[in-house]
């Protein structure tokens, strides 16, 4: 059985392994029946495999921290993101948005 990111690949064919609870010790190939071990599995990975996965609010904040102060509320720091909106030969476009009031704003480079 290989692993490539979250798939699972049949040693034999190469073919796409179902899902299987973690405490299954063997998952059969629906394409030519070998079965796989699991073992080969890490077991810190195994124990995070789940059908259903939750995301805190937390996990899904996506942008970065800075120590630049809000302009609104005086926070020493806001969360930005950096975009390419223009040519590639142009500056970006860096959005801000402040924590605590969530107060927004941009700057072209």
């Amino acid at each position: 059985m290989s692993l490539v990111g979250a798939l699972l690949f049949c040693n034999d064919c190469g073919g796409l392994l179902e899902r299987c609870p973690a405490s299954q010790a063997n998952i059969d190939c629906d394409v030519c029946g070998k079965r796989n071990k699991t073992t080969a599995f890490p077991s810190r990975l195994r124990d995070a495999r789940s059908e259903i996965q939750v995301l805190s609010a937390e996990d899904r904040e996506t942008w970065a921290m800075t120590t630049t102060a809000c302009p609104q509320c005086a926070n020493p720091e806001m969360r930005f993101r950096d975009v390419q909106l223009r040519g590639a030969d142009e500056g970006s476009t860096i959005f801000y948005r402040c924590p605590k009031c969530d107060y927004k704003f941009n700057t072209n480079n």
